[in-house]
């Protein structure tokens, strides 16, 4: 009885399943809930049959209660059974399997999930290790909740792709030997996966995998830790010390047309531009920036619009939680009144400006208190996701780079944002120290190794410009 599923707004088939002449059902109560069916689908009297088919075999014609049963049979129901709009729904009980699909009346079929769905799925198995271990329900998702939505994600379709890969070769992806992990992880070692990505699926493995001898993970194996160091060996990262676009064309074109006049440019640009220009003065990841509400609690500008404090939400935890994470502080740049028109036009660029101006148009179509919202249908007026708001610092780029005449950058990333402002920063003369707690880093050697670009100007170029 596991193959119903509830449907609101139409009756229930079960197709694909062969006919017999009885169908006997308990004439037990059902508790209301959600889900599919389990075993008491409903009372006799609320169960409707169409004239049913000859079973295979049968003589012909068979009415319900008549002839003889086909005992012999596995079948449940008639193809032809309908269950009427009034059949309570019961959840299913522990052990059945979900079902992501099911023929509907109109003989169409719902094979639609959502991917909550698939996530839950994906954490079953590490849930599941928990409440073995005699943990209460609540305790475990709890548990849980310690790693981030994304993270969950990201490991349930490492997990899935493990463990596909574990029953082709009959083996149980729980209990599997290191000797299996280590299979897996050189066949994605040769198909030319990088050190990192390999990093995330042993992570990803020790998450659901149960635990070794001596309850330690699959990550601290000392076979698996030689092995992650050996690819490192093997295929070093080639990291980038040249940016891939150019921070001053950028400006130059965030200055001009389709960017300006703020008061009277779409919506999408207004955007594009205020996300830019909060990217790249406060050295925020784009989690960060999601993070940042329009609540008056949680953003304000200073008297004369000279700075903007912007907090996070209550609840937020960064991605490096060292220390309690500050507001974001925004200095207004060349405010008014003007000296002279470079002045003016230098305004252009100030991020308190296009914040202002972003706020006050937004709440038009904000429907979140979200800073940042989609500007376009269907969600428009709906929080803005980090891989959306990534989008939109790439696209301002490129935009940018067009309307200073040239052409789009390849291979920008949203990220960059962070290594080209703080080693602007670093070349303006603001020290390590800042430039780390500002950014959010736990130590200067991250900015170093990672983030350091070489946007300054040699010693040739200045004897040169001499």
């Amino acid at each position: 009885m596991e193959k119903f599923r509830s449907s609101r707004s139409r009756p229930i088939c079960i197709g694909r399943v062969n006919p017999v002449s009885t169908l006997v059902l308990p004439n037990t109560s059902s508790t209301f809930g959600s889900g599919c069916h389990g075993t008491d689908v409903a009372e006799a009297t609320s169960v409707r049959i169409s004239p049913v088919r000859s079973a295979p075999g049968g003589s012909g014609e068979s009415t319900p209660g008549g002839g003889q049963p086909d005992t012999g049979s596995p079948v449940l129901a008639n193809q032809d059974m309908v269950l009427g709009l009034s059949v309570p729904t019961r959840r299913l009980p522990n052990g059945a399997s979900p079902q992501t699909g099911s023929p509907v009346a109109s003989g169409r079929h719902d094979n639609t999930s959502s991917p909550r769905t698939v996530e839950a799925m994906g954490l079953a198995s590490e849930g599941a290790r928990f409440i073995d271990a005699g943990l209460p329900t609540e305790v475990v998702e709890t548990i849980l909740n310690s790693r981030a939505p994304s993270t969950r994600k990201l490991y349930s379709y490492k997990w899935n792709l493990f463990s596909t890969w574990c029953r082709q070769n009959d083996t149980d992806p729980v209990h599997s030997s290191i000797s299996f992990v280590l299979r897996f992880l050189q066949e994605k070692f040769s198909e030319g996966l990088s050190p990192s990505t390999l990093k995330v699926y042993v992570a990803a493995i020790s998450a659901y995998h149960a635990p070794l001898e001596g309850d330690s993970s699959v990550g601290r194996d000392p076979l698996v830790t030689r092995f992650l160091r050996g690819t490192l060996r093997l295929r070093p990262p080639v990291r980038t010390r040249v940016p891939a676009w150019d921070l001053a064309v950028v400006l130059q074109g965030l200055a001009e047309a389709p960017f300006e006049p703020l008061e009277e440019v779409p919506e999408k640009f207004l955007t594009l531009k205020t996300i830019f220009l909060l990217a790249i003065t406060s050295l925020k990841r784009t989690g960060d920036l999601q993070a940042l509400s329009v609540a008056p609690s949680y953003l304000e500008f200073a008297p004369g619009m000279v700075k903007a404090f912007l907090h996070a939400r209550p609840g937020y935890v960064p991605k490096v939680p060292t220390n309690v994470p500050g507001p974001i502080v925004l200095q207004a740049f060349y405010p008014p009144p003007f000296g002279n028109s470079d002045q003016e036009k230098l305004n252009l660029l100030c991020p308190v400006r296009a914040l202002d101006a972003y706020v006050h148009r937004a709440a038009l179509w904000r429907k979140s208190d979200q800073l940042f919202v989609c500007y376009g249908s269907p969600k428009k007026g709906g929080p803005a996701s980090k891989q959306r708001m990534s989008k939109w610092v790439v696209e301002a780029i490129s935009l940018a780079y067009e309307a200073a005449g040239q052409p789009s950058p390849l291979n920008v990333r949203a990220h960059t944002t962070r290594g080209m402002a703080a080693s602007k920063a670093l070349m303006s003369g603001i020290s390590i120290d800042d430039i780390c707690d500002a950014a959010g880093w736990s130590c200067q050697h991250t900015f170093i190794r990672f983030y350091n670009l070489d946007v300054g100007s040699t010693p040739g170029s200045s004897v040169l410009s001499s």
